[in-house]
């Protein structure tokens, strides 16, 4: 929100360009940013991660780091992968505390919560990182619609999605939707998310093996 605050994309690309560097020069070649989640409940712990409440900002601002990040060679010894986040709705939980359910009717979702991702597909963005909490009782990472349907289809994404911190698991042991690990790993995968953040545990690849197999 600091660097929103500068009114300065020019200055935000370079930013991002530095940090690209400094990643790469320390092995790092993948960003978890940036951060484009539209807040408007200043309750919410995270509104400071974004560009803040204002759709064209984040448009404007989420772009200039994609480019700076990304540069015109991702592969080179500069440049790093972007990743924008958190697709779509994280900043709108009605109860102001994380990872928790937002209530978006579709003509809010396609006005408010989708163009600044259209646009960073646009840019070129090669990664997305999935919503943690919920929209109209529908977990994040389980949500066909968004992820393949609108995402994947009509945005033309052609990178990869990746959930955000151990979200799979959340669908068992939070969420309450899938029966156990496994089936909650079948309904991520089958809703379109690529790849899994998994910090504490060794069992998601055995079972997503199972599961293709």
């Amino acid at each position: 929100v600091g660097i929103a605050a500068t009114w300065n994309p020019s200055l935000t690309k370079q930013l991002a360009e530095l940090t690209a560097y400094e990643c790469r020069a320390s092995g790092i070649p993948w960003v978890f940013s940036p951060a484009m989640d539209l807040c408007r409940n200043p309750t919410w712990p995270r509104n400071w991660e974004s560009f803040g409440e204002d759709i064209m900002m984040n448009t404007v601002f989420g772009a200039a780091m994609i480019e700076g990040y990304q540069g015109n060679n991702m592969a080179d010894k500069f440049h790093v992968a972007s990743c924008m986040k958190h697709f779509t709705g994280y900043g709108a939980a009605i109860s102001g505390k994380d990872r928790t359910t937002a209530w978006i009717p579709d003509r809010q979702l396609r006005e408010l919560y989708l163009p600044q991702y259209a646009e960073a597909v646009k840019k070129g963005a090669m990664t997305v990182m999935i919503n943690s909490g919920t929209i109209n009782n529908i977990p994040g990472h389980i949500n066909h619609e968004l992820i393949t349907d609108i995402l994947k289809g009509e945005m033309g994404f052609k990178g990869f999605t990746i959930s955000d911190w151990e979200d799979v698991k959340y669908l068992y042991t939070r969420h309450h939707v899938a029966k156990n690990y496994k089936d909650a790993i079948k309904m991520a995968i089958l809703a379109g998310v690529d790849m899994t953040m998994v910090p504490v545990d060794l069992e998601f690849t055995p079972l997503l093996i199972q599961l293709i197999k």
